[in-house]
């Protein structure tokens, strides 16, 4: 592999069967406790290694980017000092820490860190459904690090760290830092661990410093996912020093004072931290080693009411507002000054449902999947701009096929559920009105073929640590923001149903399954198995799928959203790119 310029094609694929080596000495060498258990649950996902050289079966193109007319320029002074409008507070910005997985806080350390490597997706449709034909899903760029060589077997990676590069603290970033960052990533047995095993890095033992400048990594097998993982925005560099002087013997990684103090060599400081979160102010650094953001100053504020974050776009009081519903976007794309982009991610709208009997019960699974009126939520909830999602592949994923799709059939679901003797709950956010749509057109569809469903409308902040720490407070949730990183079928089908995978929420297993992603890696039993994997789900229903999407923005005219980090469409403030 060399790099022309400043993109890098992967070529190489993983070697199943030393995958599941790290598997079985990651969960071997691991304690009872919690966080041992989930060290375990990442390590598993990477039994099923992506693979995309085969054709697909069906291929959809991505829908095309949507913008309104640009705002004139002597509206923009809004830029002089922004107001960004998200669904709920910033936990923390420590990236291994509680809001790991929550988008405000997500926001805020993606701006206050920077990576080894960027992995940038494209934000025009035309040019993702390109990349995909050849095999590619966006770039891989140099960050932090300047260049890299890697081995003729695929396996050595040797980073050539730029020079001067200094944090916020005034401490220089060496090779020390990058070690002990990755190593704390992966002793959190958090976010950034499950992208180091999807990336093949396990163990810090793996990590060579060569000197100040200079580190190697080694992998046990060649991995295509290696350089995309770590430019996601989990596995960042820390300030070591930095970040070490406030490390206690019960807190070694100091994960208390990261949760609310940056130590990054990211673009922005944090400059106030409000009370709860609510608000965090964010400024440019003055001795950022990189371009400047051409936004130096920016306040992140929660506002949980998705109609009070369009008002506040529409008013001019905010540049961007998130996670705002489809009528919410239709407004924002009619007002003058706004613009809604759509980058055509892997996202969409699921539901996910315990394996407690008599849930486990496939015929039971298989009624409630022909309760979901998919057509009335991609036309009510989504006015008619989802498309539905038919097979555990996104349709723009190449080896996409639906042919094993049930579909809605309120006769047949009701001659299971109209006899079923069981209480059934379905959870979501608050803050999240299309998640509460479809949870009440859910259960108004259930509700005709004689079950009784209940609804549970739950605070962010616990409906996420119920989720991702699988406490067990929920049994059945909609689920509209969690999505597959890569266009890829082997990674699909190993993050919702390897034996822990980490958007495989209740546990399912199946030796069927096993076999089929273990074929995915053969291209003489590659077609076949694209098949078998896809029937396994429409049998089994590891989860429901119901709407693929892509993700909409709706932000100021002032500005473009030219890419996102990753396939599931996460975007960097940085990155905004003001109009003119």
């Amino acid at each position: 592999m060399t790099i022309r310029g400043v993109i890098v094609k992967p070529i190489h694929r993983v070697a199943l069967s030393v995958l599941l080596i790290f598997s079985v000495v990651a969960v071997s060498c691991g304690s009872d406790d919690e966080s041992e258990s989930s060290v375990s649950q990442v390590t598993a996902t990477t039994a099923a290694p992506a693979v995309t050289t085969a054709a697909p079966a069906v291929t959809t193109a991505a829908p095309a980017v949507t913008t309104a007319a640009p705002a004139v320029a002597s509206d923009c002074d809004i830029l002089d000092d922004p107001v960004i409008a998200m669904a709920g507070p910033v936990l923390a910005i420590n990236p291994d820490g509680p809001g790991q997985n929550n988008l405000p806080s997500v926001q805020i350390f993606f701006a206050t860190y920077d990576s080894l490597t960027n992995w940038a997706i494209p934000s025009d449709g035309e040019a993702l459904t390109a990349s995909l034909e050849l095999g590619n899903a966006g770039t891989v760029e140099p960050q932090l690090a300047k260049s890299w060589d890697v081995s003729a077997d695929g396996t050595v990676y040797t980073f050539n760290l730029h020079e001067g590069v200094m944090s916020d603290a005034g401490n220089e970033m060496t090779a020390e830092d990058v070690k002990w960052s990755l190593e704390k990533a992966i002793a959190s047995a958090a976010t950034g661990a499950f992208w180091g095993f999807v990336g093949g890095l396990l163990s810090g033992d793996q990590i060579e410093i060569i000197d100040d400048y200079t580190v190697q990594i080694t992998l046990m097998a060649p991995e295509d996912k290696f350089l995309p993982v770590l430019g996601t925005g989990w596995l960042v560099i820390y300030d070591s020093i930095e970040a070490k002087s406030h490390a206690t013997e019960e807190d070694p990684w100091a994960q208390e004072w990261l949760n609310q103090n940056s130590a990054g060599f990211g673009p922005y400081r944090v400059a106030e931290f409000g009370p709860g979160g609510d608000e965090v102010v964010l400024e440019a650094r003055e001795n950022y080693w990189g371009d400047q953001p051409t936004i130096q100053r920016v306040t992140q504020r929660s506002a949980p009411d998705a109609g009070a974050r369009l008002q506040l776009l529409l008013s001019g009081d905010a540049v961007y507002s998130g996670e705002l519903t489809t009528q919410g976007l239709d407004k924002a794309e009619e007002t003058d000054g706004i613009t809604v982009t759509r980058i055509p991610t892997t996202t969409g709208t699921f539901l996910a449902l315990t394996y407690e009997p008599p849930f486990d019960d496939l015929a039971v699974r298989a009624a409630i999947a022909q309760a979901i009126p998919y057509q009335d939520i991609i036309d009510v909830t989504f006015g008619g701009k989802a498309e539905l999602w038919d097979s555990i592949l996104a349709p723009v994923v190449p080896g996409y096929d639906n042919r094993f799709f049930r579909g809605y059939d309120i006769d047949a679901a009701a001659s299971v559920l109209g006899d079923l003797d069981a209480d059934l709950t379905l959870s979501y956010a608050e803050g999240l009105p299309v998640d509460e749509e479809v949870a009440i057109l859910v259960q108004s569809s259930m509700k005709e073929a004689g079950f009784d469903l209940k609804l549970n409308k739950m605070p962010r902040a616990q409906f996420d640590g119920a989720k991702y720490g699988r406490t067990g407070e929920v049994q059945f949730f909609v689920n509209a923001i969690d999505a597959p990183a890569f266009f890829d079928a082997g990674y699909y089908t190993s993050i919702y149903g390897a034996a822990t995978g980490f958007l495989n929420w209740f546990g399912y297993g199946s030796a069927d399954l096993d076999a089929a992603m273990a074929a995915l890696i053969d291209p003489s039993t590659r077609d076949q198995a694209l098949l078998d994997v896809q029937e396994i789900y429409a049998n089994d229903y590891a989860i429901h799928p119901i709407a693929w999407t892509g993700l909409k923005y709706a932000h100021s005219s002032c500005l473009e959203i030219p890419k996102a980090v990753t396939g599931n469409g996460l975007i960097n403030i940085q990155d905004f790119v003001p109009v003119g």
